[in-house]
């Protein structure tokens, strides 16, 4: 199939029906840009909705209480599949089927979209979003412009616009498989920076976890062949999906559908070794996956079965143990995504399902327990809006350094 045409297939599994009608003409749905903020911009969530074209913001207050941020809902006038925040919380991109907005965070947490509404890069549709930890650079996974192939663009951030720059090389075919004289095209399900710095791994579903360096003056590099983690034998038809990592990037984890959480120590070059125990039994569907600010507890996200697996980690060895009261109740249909807030107290869960019968189930907070280690509290939810919102990525601002 041609390139092309295996975009225009593959773009119709990004967007609910009538979201590309707006790929022309977006710019009226947009107020005037500004300059970015110069204070810190506050504990805050922002919620892309893919059964419309709005992203809600949230502010969290220090009793994890959620209240809407001024004038949100932001039109964005078309359906956003991923977000992510600069570290200093400058910046909000949000990648859709017609390239990557971006948007300048106020000192009040609402929005405002830069470049005059217009996206900020095009030659790669994303499905995964993540800034470096230095804020100097976005990378993007997802399908290639000219090439309809799965693809890993990384751009340089005008950190007095937002606009970016593509870094040389820019965007790199990912793995299309082997064996086949057909390359497999897949959508890129999750896409992470390790803390350090220096590594970038992106799951492809049925392919596997490709292993990507990253270096500090923002060149990416597969290597002269692609290091592959292939999904788990011990299970049928697997496929990777959420990936997260420790705050001293020794262990990856990994949400394996079919197959559970499985952890991996990383060695050399990003080499993934699984440890002994792994992989660990989650619920239906595991996806999201996180590791609590602390480095002490790995949570995951069971879309098929509405709840959320819990486990401490052994820091030295990489092994789990089930948290008491594991797997803990999302609070709402079919959870894909979540993210700790700024202030690293709670964890905000993204339900893409329909609201519930209280209405505000899109976002559940949930604290950390004092009487049981890592059991999860639930707190205050909200609503992104009205059914169908089925939200589809989540980001937060990050702690003030």
């Amino acid at each position: 199939m041609a390139g092309g045409n295996r975009t225009a297939v593959l773009l119709a599994g990004l967007c609910l029906a009538g979201l590309l009608a707006g790929l022309t003409g977006c710019h009226g749905f947009f107020p005037a840009q500004h300059n970015p903020p110069t204070t810190p911009a506050g504990n805050n969530l922002y919620v892309a909705n893919g059964g419309n074209t709005n992203i809600a913001g949230f502010s969290v207050s220090t009793t994890g209480a959620l209240s809407v941020l001024p004038n949100s809902p932001y039109n964005n006038g078309i359906a956003a599949t991923s977000l992510a925040v600069t570290p200093n919380n400058s910046y909000l991109y949000a990648a859709t089927s017609n390239g990557i907005y971006a948007y300048a965070i106020n000192s009040n947490g609402s929005i405002t979209v830069q470049n005059s509404g217009s996206p900020v890069a095009q030659d790669v549709i994303a499905t995964a979003l993540r800034v470096d930890a230095t804020g100097g650079y976005l990378l993007a996974a997802g399908l290639g412009s000219a090439t309809g192939a799965q693809a890993i663009g990384i751009y340089q951030i005008n950190s007095s616009t937002g606009a970016l720059t593509p870094q040389g090389g820019s965007p790199l075919l990912l793995y299309q498989g082997s064996g086949s004289s057909t390359p497999s095209v897949v959508l890129p399900t999750a896409l992470l920076i390790t803390p350090g710095n220096n590594l970038v791994y992106v799951s492809l579903a049925n392919l596997g976890v490709q292993v990507l360096t990253l270096s500090s003056g923002g060149g990416l590099s597969t290597g002269s062949s692609p290091t592959i983690l292939r999904p788990s034998s011990k299970s049928s038809n697997p496929a990777d999906y959420g990936l997260a990592s420790d705050p001293n990037s020794k262990f990856l984890f990994v949400g394996e559908l079919n197959t559970g959480l499985r952890v991996l120590s990383i060695g050399t070059a990003g080499a993934l070794t699984e440890v002994s125990g792994s992989p660990y039994a989650a619920g239906t569907g595991p996806k999201g996956v996180t590791v609590d600010p602390t480095g002490a507890y790995v949570y995951v996200l069971n879309y098929g079965s509405n709840n959320i697996s819990g486990f401490s980690l052994n820091a030295a060895s990489g092994q789990l143990t089930v948290i008491s009261g594991s797997p803990f109740s999302s609070g709402g249909l079919t959870p894909v995504a979540m993210v700790s807030d700024s202030s690293q107290k709670y964890l905000a869960v993204m339900n893409s399902g329909a609201n519930g019968s209280n209405g505000k189930n899109d976002v559940q907070l949930f604290s950390y327990s004092t009487t049981t280690p890592g059991a999860l509290v639930a707190g205050a939810s909200a609503t992104t809006g009205s059914d169908p919102t089925n939200p589809q990525a989540i980001a937060a601002t990050h702690p003030s350094s």
